[in-house]
This record gives structure tokens, C-alpha cells and sequence, in this order.
């Protein structure tokens, strides 16, 4: 993509194609691209090398940076189509997933809108610890990409005001300082806080600021082989290839060191493409490529909303299902960039005025907003207007009774709530051999056997009209603990005690409950 700068390289289109298509291919689980995720550490590097080649140009012609003609073309550029898929995501969530998750969702889409996606999934705790649907997860890459927009600019501006001739070597003391205290970070915290480096910027600049250095490297590699810059370039190339179907599970170890290859293989590839027509330009400028990468952005936007609502809809999908919802990405892909992307991106009265670009991207992140809260508020579970006793059991000719203690799992409440507490409940055992009958009922009680004592089924038919009355309801009592929409995130006790290990970590810390005086002692490990 052009991104506005002159000298197009069709090379880097071709990049974006073949790094969106590997995003594709892993997240459907198809063709084996085990590593497809790396695909977004190539669009890391790919964005800091156009943005800072784009803002040096404007350093070399006019000695300055126009902060507030940079924020426009990105509003330009980003916000129409990540809208136009954030809105779509959260209504159709209305209709195919249940209310809870329909509530996580609206909540995803206003942390989307306020590019803080990021900060909202790593707070839940990262891809595999996801306990509903989130198709809205991939926004997190355009998250840390937007908050790089907002930051880069400006050190560069200062850079442009203070350091005159001197600028290009202060960007690139710069770009080496804080791309190298970045980095430091990523390896050394990615094996205790994986779900940190994996989704905050500062654990992730150093990906876009090998970009940003590249932008300053063309004067250097002018005195450079052609010959050895195209098998740098094909060797990169052949990298990621390699990293695609060999890369395993994210977690807990990337990115951290291991991410250095794919960034490595990257700048490779973009160093291929600098004045060397025997490299991976040659495959990359094929036209299927240069249309993909064209429409990359939006083809990435797309794929995950219907992987995600799909399977949370229907269950878990076939291949061929997943190939041709894929497919179906690419085609609205397509229609997003005629419609939506080419037309807002050439709009000649958006651009002559930056201001009118910044207020349709304030605007459509409001809007965004709005209806992700309306979508999460609305979509709370139907909730009665008074309090609810427990159900009564009712019992059946019963030999014994017995009152036993219930102790109920101890939990951490969420804010505003309460912790739950020991109870003692009556308990009847029904011992029977005969079964309630009634005719009205969907639900089946099995026959008496050696796995269904004739006291269970006594007690499951008597209670029949308990069991149809709860699958029907629809209505939440008020004095539920915890509340449903805060299922998953009350957690028990031993996660705020410190008793559950985090990532990295060996030692254990002995937690102790109960009565500790005990001469009987439970020990769960």
C-alpha cells in the first residue's frame, strides 16, 4: 500500500499478502500454518518502516511534520474499515450468541473503538485463556499499531524542531535506544509475563522500530551488491516460509527471542526489495499477490468475526466450512475497499482540510462506541424485579434423612458483590422403587439400573416440574451471587491468595483453609 509516500514498492505489497494469508491460514487451522501468527510480527515491522519513510520524506521537504495532517490520513486510512467490521461484529452478536457473550463482546468493541483492545485482552488473560467467544480478539495488532501512531510522531516532530541536519542520525540513536530497551524487555519478561509481552506496546516497539531504522538504511544499502541484497531477500523470505509451518503455540514462550526471526527475516526481505530486481520482488509482484495485499487490511479485519461467531453459533466447523468463510472474508474484503477504503482514502474534500479527516474518525470511533455500550448493556440477562428463594427439593417416600453441611467453594467477589460463605443445607435422600409419572414434560428420566439408583430416579421424577421450570425461565433473580455477567471473572480465592502459579513461575505458595487445627489434613495439589 502507498501510503501516500512516492517510489511504490510492489514488493512490500506482496509482503502483506503473504503475511495476512498466513494469519488466515493459522487462525482456521488449515494447511498447517502452526506459525501463521507471525504474520503480524511482519505487519509490526512492514508499519514502522512506511510510517517513519513517510515522515522522514516529509523532514526532507519541508523540515517539519504535520502532526495533525499525519493523525488525518490515518484516521483516513484505519477507521472506516474497522468500524464498518466492529459494528457488524457487535450487532450480529445480537442475533447468534447467547446474552453473556454478548455482553463480552460489546465490551470488546468499545476497548476496539479507544484503540485499547490490547490492554482489555491481556487483562483477560490472552488467546488461550479465553472462556467466550471473542471475535473481536485480532483487534488487539491494530491496537498496538494505533498507539505506536500516537507516540511516534511526536518524538519524531521534536527530533525534526531540535536536531536540524542532524536529524536522521538522532531518529536512528533514537530508534536504537528505545527499539533495544523494547527488546530487553520481551526476552527477559516474555518467560514470567508472556500475556504482557504479547500484547503491550513497550514489549513491542522494537518489531516496528527495525522498521523505522530500515527507513534510514537506502544510503547504505546503495553500496551494497545487488547480488547480495537479493539473497538476502530470498533468504528471508525462505525464513518465514519456515516459521509459518514450524512455529508453535504462542504462549508463554513469543514473543520474546524467538520473535527476533521473523522480524530478522523481514528486514531481510525488505532489504531484498531495495534495488535488486533478482530478488523476492520477482515472486512478490505476481498480480494475485499485489490484489490481496491491496485489500490485506480489510481481509484481516473480516476472517476472525466470521471464524468466531460461526463456530460460537454452529459449533465447532469442518475445514471445508472454514475455507469458505475465509473465502467469504476475502470477498466482503473486496467490497469494504471499493465501497468504504478506496473512496474515503481519495475524497479530495476530506483531504484538503486534516481537520474534517480527524472529526469522521473521532465520529465513527463515537459511534462505534456507542453501540458496543448499548449492545453490552442491553444485552445483560433478563433480570427479576424481586429477590428469589432457593427451590425447595420436593421429596418422595424417603427411609432416611439426613441434614448435611454444604460448604460452597469460597470466591472473590467481583466490586460490588460478596463473598460466598459456608451453608448448611437439609438434604432428604429418597429411597423408592416407583416413578413419578406425568405426561407434560420434555424432559426424559431414564429407567432404574445399576448406574441410576431407584432412589435418584425417584427423586428426578418428583421434582420434574422444578427441573421444566428452570429450562424455561428466562429471568435472572436479583439477589444472585455471583451475578451471572460476572461468571467469569469471580474467581476463587486461591487466585487472589497467590496460590495458583502464573507463567514462569516454580515455587509454590502453600495456601492453608479451613480449620487448620484439624487432625484431619487435605492436601490438593
Amino acid at each position: 500500500m502507498r501510503d501516500g509516500v512516492e517510489g511504490f514498492r510492489s514488493d512490500i505489497e506482496g509482503l502483506r499478502a503473504l503475511a495476512v494469508l498466513s494469519v488466515l491460514l493459522y487462525h482456521a487451522d488449515l494447511l498447517g500454518f502452526r506459525g501463521g501468527y507471525i504474520g503480524v510480527d511482519v505487519f509490526f515491522v512492514l508499519s514502522g518502516f512506511l510510517i517513519t519513510r513517510l515522515l522522514a520524506a516529509e523532514v526532507a521537504g519541508s523540515g517539519r511534520i504535520s502532526l495533525r495532517s499525519f493523525w488525518a490520513r490515518r484516521a483516513r486510512r484505519l477507521l472506516p474499515a474497522s468500524s464498518r467490521v466492529l459494528l457488524a461484529t457487535v450487532i450480529s452478536a445480537w442475533f447468534l450468541v447467547d446474552p453473556l457473550t454478548r455482553g463480552f463482546i460489546g465490551r470488546s468493541g468499545i476497548a476496539a473503538a479507544a484503540f485499547g483492545a490490547n490492554l482489555l485482552f491481556w487483562s483477560r488473560g490472552g488467546y488461550s485463556h479465553v472462556a467466550l467467544p471473542e471475535p473481536l480478539l485480532h483487534f488487539w495488532s491494530l491496537a498496538v499499531e494505533e498507539q505506536f501512531y500516537l507516540f511516534w510522531p511526536v518524538l519524531l516532530l521534536a527530533a525534526a524542531t531540535t536536531a536540524g541536519r542532524q536529524f536522521r542520525r538522532v531518529v536512528i540513536a533514537l530508534s536504537l535506544a528505545l527499539g533495544g530497551a523494547s527488546l530487553w524487555l520481551c526476552i527477559t519478561k516474555t518467560p514470567l509475563h508472556s500475556s504482557f509481552t504479547f500484547y503491550w506496546l513497550p514489549a513491542r516497539a522494537w518489531e516496528l522500530l527495525a522498521g523505522a531504522l530500515l527507513a534510514f538504511a537506502p544510503p547504505a544499502l546503495a553500496r551494497v551488491a545487488p547480488f547480495f541484497r537479493a539473497t538476502l531477500g530470498w533468504a528471508g523470505l525462505a525464513v518465514l516460509g519456515l516459521g509459518w509451518f514450524t512455529y508453535g503455540d504462542p504462549q508463554q514462550t513469543f514473543p520474546g527471542y524467538r520473535a527476533l526471526l521473523p522480524v530478522l527475516a523481514t528486514c531481510a526481505v525488505i532489504v531484498g526489495g531495495t534495488g535488486a530486481p533478482d530478488g523476492p520482488v520477482v515472486l512478490l509482484s505476481l498480480r494475485p499477490l499485489q490484489w490481496v495485499g491491496k485489500r490485506s487490511y480489510a481481509i484481516y479485519l473480516w476472517h476472525f468475526p466470521l471464524l468466531v461467531l460461526a463456530d460460537a453459533k454452529w459449533g465447532p466447523l469442518n475445514a471445508g466450512t472454514r475455507a469458505a468463510l475465509l473465502g467469504a472474508a476475502v470477498a466482503l474484503a473486496a467490497l469494504s475497499f471499493v465501497l468504504v477504503e478506496h473512496p474515503v482514502r481519495s475524497s479530495g474534500w476530506l483531504g484538503a482540510r486534516p481537520l474534517r479527516s480527524v472529526a469522521l474518525g473521532l465520529g465513527l470511533a463515537g459511534v462505534s462506541i456507542g453501540v458496543s455500550f448499548v449492545i453490552a448493556d442491553r444485552a445483560r440477562p433478563g433480570a427479576a424485579s424481586v429477590d428469589v428463594a432457593a427451590p425447595t427439593l420436593v421429596t418422595v417416600a424417603a427411609t432416611t434423612s439426613t441434614t448435611e453441611p454444604v460448604t460452597e467453594v469460597p470466591t472473590s467477589a467481583p466490586e460490588g458483590g460478596s463473598d460466598s460463605s459456608v451453608v448448611a443445607r437439609e438434604t432428604t435422600t429418597a429411597v423408592a422403587t416407583t416413578m413419578a409419572t406425568t405426561t407434560s414434560a420434555p424432559v426424559t428420566i431414564p429407567p432404574p439400573s445399576v448406574d441410576n439408583h431407584p432412589s435418584l430416579v425417584a427423586l428426578a421424577a418428583a421434582n420434574r416440574s422444578l427441573v421444566e421450570g428452570a429450562v424455561a425461565n428466562q429471568l435472572v433473580p436479583r439477589n444472585l451471587q455471583p451475578r451471572l455477567e460476572d461468571a467469569f471473572v469471580t474467581k476463587p480465592l486461591v487466585y487472589t491468595d497467590g496460590c495458583i502459579l502464573d507463567d514462569g513461575q516454580t515455587t509454590p505458595k502453600p495456601c492453608e483453609y479451613g480449620d487448620t487445627a484439624s487432625s484431619t489434613t487435605i492436601l490438593l495439589l
